[in-house]
């Protein structure tokens, strides 16, 4: 408007004057407000020959006016992203009055906008604060859009960009993720770290929601795990103190694990509580420690209260005298029982306690197992039961158990899994976190 000097009005052409701009700077606003996008159409008529070095003398025409209205998921998908805890931040370059009439129909807080005019105002001791407490930024360049992640992240953040044009290539690729969509600019795709394949905040919703499925169930198996091994490797160090025998072999050590893996190749369809959807999951080596050092020791005491019934009680029985009174048949047939009965009461609670360590909750009453989870589960440990009596585990050193024992297994099965819950009660209350 500052390089025209007249405006064609139903025909006539009129010299600006008077209250002219502000008359037109009243319609600009207007469509602005209704989240229009202006652009003024203006002309000027020279010679053919005549080179024009300075743009003025404007006749102003009129106005072109275009509205690229939100997406109807759009709103519901910020919503969903605000229950993820995903904090959501508009950065562009567009007129903070365009800007300001699409986030109100999005529900993004306008409450406190900054435009790029203001944030070169603000002093650099005041810039992370004055970032941190604004969701609506408008009229932006390239490099500010790149500066606000910057700052964002230095304050402690996490920060996802996403953008499809080339004024927003500098700020997602200074982003912790960049995401783009298919029909971005070619460049703007390299860049990213996600392309969406539909352009909709949904799917960067649900996305978000695999992932922390999957970051929890990845935890589940790593925490389980690592305290159920760590469980068994003092046990086996206890035993192999006492004990005049090695309480499992290498190879049959190294066959329990490989068959309790496979069991848990099906966690990644494991079922998820909602509370461990609502917010990010930090992984954190202390916490892994101690995860352990509770749960792996409770695995410990039962596995050497199994030590004792097998050296003491049970192996005696069935071998017909204690170890050092057998001959070199007897002791043989004396440590194969004992290695099965370790080798079962080993699968067994490991593969139970995936059940009660997966959730916080009551398992089977107020968080259930996945389908999947729940049938491999059971199935593999009746099948690799059933794996001690065949010629391939007698093969491994392992061979069919008597029924008393299977009445001892059950009863230390059970008594694992109420401890357990003690402990996994107490350990929630006092950490307010189990995996």
């Amino acid at each position: 408007m500052s390089r025209c000097r007249y405006v064609e009005y139903r025909g006539e052409i009129v010299a600006v004057g008077g209250d002219m701009y502000q008359s037109v700077r009243a319609v600009v606003d207007e469509l602005t407000e209704d989240g229009m996008k202006v652009i003024a159409v203006a002309y000027k008529k020279t010679a053919a020959d005549t080179i024009e070095r300075d743009a003025a003398d404007f006749t102003l025409l009129g106005y072109l006016a275009f509205f690229d209205p939100p997406k109807a998921s759009a709103a519901e998908a910020i919503e969903r992203l605000k229950k993820l805890k995903v904090d959501v931040r508009i950065l562009t370059g567009d007129d903070i009055k365009t800007t300001v009439s699409v986030c109100s129909r999005l529900g993004v807080d306008t409450s406190a906008v900054l435009t790029g005019g203001e944030l070169l105002k603000i002093s650099e001791n005041d810039l992370p604060i004055r970032v941190e407490n604004t969701r609506v930024f408008a009229e932006l360049t390239p490099r500010q859009k790149s500066e606000i992640v910057e700052i964002l992240q230095k304050n402690g953040h996490c920060v996802g960009f996403m953008g499809d044009g080339m004024n927003d290539l500098p700020a997602e690729l200074k982003a912790n993720v960049g995401i783009s969509v298919d029909t971005a600019a070619e460049t703007v795709k390299e860049g990213a770290d996600i392309i969406l394949l539909k352009k909709d905040l949904n799917v960067l919703e649900r996305g978000i929601t695999e992932g922390r499925r999957a970051f929890a169930n990845m935890t589940k198996y790593i925490k389980i795990t690592a305290s159920s091994n760590f469980g068994n490797i003092c046990a086996v160090v206890a035993a192999s103190i006492f004990l005049p025998f090695l309480p499992m072999t290498s190879l049959q050590l190294l066959l329990l694990n490989l068959l309790y893996d496979i069991l848990c190749l099906i966690l990644p369809w494991d079922n998820v509580d909602a509370e461990q959807l609502e917010k990010p999951i930090q992984w954190n080596g202390k916490n892994l420690g101690r995860f352990m050092l509770r749960f792996g020791s409770i695995s410990s005491c039962f596995d050497i209260l199994t030590f004792a019934f097998l050296f003491f009680i049970l192996c005696p029985a069935v071998a017909g005298g204690t170890f050092s009174t057998l001959d070199a048949g007897g002791q043989l047939e004396f440590i194969t029982l004992f290695h099965t009965g370790w080798f079962l009461e080993s699968m067994w609670t490991q593969v139970m306690i995936l059940h009660l360590l997966r959730t916080s909750k009551i398992p089977f009453v107020e968080s259930r197992p996945s389908r999947p989870v729940f049938w491999v589960t059971i199935a593999g440990v009746l099948l690799f039961s059933l794996f001690t009596v065949t010629p391939v585990g007698e093969l491994l050193g392992l061979t069919a158990m008597p029924m008393p024992y299977y009445v001892f297994l059950v009863i230390v099965v059970l008594c694992y899994l109420l401890t357990v819950s003690v402990v996994k009660s107490v350990y929630f209350k006092k950490h307010k976190e189990l995996l």
